[in-house]
């Protein structure tokens, strides 16, 4: 089944630690390495929007998503939608 959805854009949240405490504590920290790919502050748009399923380290699932974006490098990445906060469905603010 194809979904279909709006343009919409987001930005990293202020607290990745928190975000980690709150979602990540089964996930790698690596998670917040790669969020210096982004600028604080700078919205994204979201490209598109994958599901996933994440195995906890006690061999639980977790339904979670992934986001295709560009960096700030130039390239595009798909990375877990935990450590960004929806912004707008506007190019402009």
């Amino acid at each position: 089944m194809v979904q279909q959805v709006s343009p919409f854009y987001v930005k990293i949240k202020d607290d990745l630690e928190k975000a980690f405490q709150d979602f990540f504590p089964h996930m790698s920290s690596n998670y917040i390495g790669t969020a210096k790919l982004f600028r604080k502050g700078k919205k994204y748009p979201v490209l598109g929007i994958e599901s996933v399923t994440v195995f906890t380290k006690d061999g639980s699932e977790v339904e979670s998503a992934r986001f295709l974006v560009p960096s700030e490098n130039n390239n595009f990445i798909w990375i877990q939608c935990e450590l960004f906060e929806y912004v707008s469905e506007e190019e402009d603010l």
